[in-house]
């Protein structure tokens, strides 16, 4: 997704960013494994809360590829969206929202990330990304969106009805008519 050379190894206070040789593709005709060099942000209190510089979480969020795993109904959250103005919740290595950015043509992204450190150290995005540092259950949006994607659970089993309760009292005014809250990983949207 992006230029390898753009992201630096890390060690942070509360995450890492490594390079890994990752497979990216294998045949069985043949038994060649190809293998590139990418970068993992892995937060250092949470074995499973990881992102890869990889476009796969981009279009597995988006709906975009229902072949790459998760769940297919993942793409029918979007049916009916306008990818006007878009709020993402978390984020990670950045791979989502400019994923949006370059296959969505949205009028705009606003990215909340709660991690300080996380927003110095990922310099590489699209200029025109607005990332604001707040914490992203709390914020109180200044204008409203069509959709507002959640990145923030490793696992399904992470979220809480608390969690769902908090972000739907605190965005749901914020949303643009027609517009949806969603949950990716969950295949939810909040209502």
């Amino acid at each position: 997704m992006f230029d390898e050379s753009l992201i630096p190894v890390y060690d942070g206070t509360d995450f890492t960013i490594t390079k890994e040789e990752v497979v990216v593709s294998a045949s069985e005709v043949d038994w060649v494994v190809n293998k590139e060099t990418k970068s993992i942000l892995r937060y250092k209190d949470d074995q499973f809360h990881f992102y890869y510089n990889d476009d796969t979480l981009g279009r597995l969020l988006t709906g975009d590829c229902i072949t790459c795993g998760w769940d297919s109904k993942i793409a029918d959250l979007y049916s009916g969206l306008a990818w006007g103005d878009i709020l993402v919740l978390g984020l990670g290595l950045g791979v989502l929202p400019e994923y949006i950015k370059v296959n969505k043509n949205p009028t705009s992204i606003d990215v909340i990330e709660s991690d300080n450190e996380v927003i110095t150290v990922v310099d590489w995005l699209s200029s025109d990304i607005n990332v604001i540092n707040a914490n992203e259950f709390t914020y109180t949006p200044v204008k409203t969106y069509d959709i507002i994607i959640c990145e923030l659970w490793a696992e399904n089993t992470d979220i809480t009805q608390d969690h769902k309760d908090s972000l739907l009292a605190n965005y749901s005014s914020h949303l643009k008519s027609g517009g949806a809250i969603l949950i990716p990983i969950n295949s939810e949207i909040l209502s």
